[in-house]
């Protein structure tokens, strides 16, 4: 009987061992998509500022143009001073949307990573009182295979 004892304590051990190291890599794998959703999130701020100045760059030729063509046609700047402040708050209008979807997909992306991130932590406590549990069970185990008269079988 005691190499039954002997194995199945290696074996309770050993599916402890085996759950807590489940847990430490699902716990990793929280942080490490954490981590990279941070840097998502970062990234995608950087497209919407680079978008952002696009669409201000392309209002301000857009209102140079239109004073080169009234220019052009014999209109004076004061002339056109409500369309070219139209076509620059139109600029300014496009661009601030462009940050807005921005900071919105990155707040998605955060979010997501941080959801990993509780995920990953609590599938580790999971997977640590699943190792605790078998250790119990086995221990459990081995005390009944004793004819104890504290502990009785029920069959």
């Amino acid at each position: 009987m005691s190499i039954a004892i002997g194995l199945a304590i290696a074996g309770g051990v050993s599916s402890y061992l085996g759950s807590k190291s489940a847990g430490k890599r699902a716990a990793a794998a929280g942080r490490r998509q954490a981590a990279f959703d941070k840097i998502a999130a970062g990234q995608r701020v950087a497209i919407g500022q680079r978008v952002a100045l696009e669409e201000t760059r392309q209002a301000e030729i857009k209102a140079s143009r239109a004073v080169a063509v009234a220019a052009a046609g014999g209109y004076t700047t004061g002339d056109i001073g409500n369309l070219i402040a139209d076509i620059e708050g139109e600029g300014v209008y496009n661009a601030s949307i462009a940050m807005f979807e921005a900071e919105r997909d990155a707040e998605k992306i955060r979010f997501a990573g941080e959801q990993a991130l509780q995920t990953g932590l609590d599938q580790e406590k999971a997977y640590k009182n699943q190792g605790i549990a078998t250790l119990l069970n086995t221990g459990s185990s081995i005390f009944g295979s004793f004819d104890n008269p504290l502990y009785k079988r029920i069959d």
